[in-house]
């Protein structure tokens, strides 16, 4: 009878393992040491995993950043800062962060602010206008935009 597989104990369950992780969708080099550590397996095979992974292109933070960078500007409707906490949440290191928010231009930010403000009008016409104005102000505060943008945007709003 042969003794039971200690966790991490193939270099192949790690790699699948890793693979269905990808599957779900995209992570940084932190999350997947992480989540791998989680799962049990062993340091050495861990770091062989990644290795394998950023040589095969499976693995890198630097096409991460880019997606969610584009994800959080068009999707999410986030400011800088807000973009700032969302790659840094994902575990991006902070340097590369930096870089990434480069891109990152005033017009753009105003911009996704405003598709915002129009998106959150819909649903509160009928409140008075001092209301409406608190409520945007609040939500794009929240959601990362500088004081800047946020008066420039709150102020142009038709009410």
């Amino acid at each position: 009878m042969t003794p039971p597989r200690s966790k991490g104990s193939r270099a192949d369950d790690v790699k699948a393992y890793a693979l269905k992780l990808l599957g779900y969708r995209s992570r940084s080099r932190k999350e997947m040491l992480l989540r791998l550590k989680i799962k049990g397996f062993e340091d050495g095979r861990i770091n062989d995993t990644i290795k394998f992974l950023e040589d095969a292109g499976l693995l890198s933070d630097e096409a991460l950043a880019s997606q969610l960078f584009r994800h959080s500007v068009e999707d999410r409707h986030l400011g800088g800062k807000g973009i700032r906490a969302f790659l840094i949440k994902r575990g991006l290191d902070k340097e590369l962060v930096e870089k990434t928010l480069l891109l990152h231009t005033v017009e753009m930010e105003e911009e996704s602010a405003r598709k915002l403000v129009e998106r959150k009008l819909r649903a509160m016409r009928g409140h008075p206008g001092n209301v409406i104005r608190r409520r945007l102000w609040g939500m794009l505060q929240r959601r990362g935009f500088s004081g800047d943008v946020i008066s420039r945007v709150v102020d142009s709003v038709k009410m």
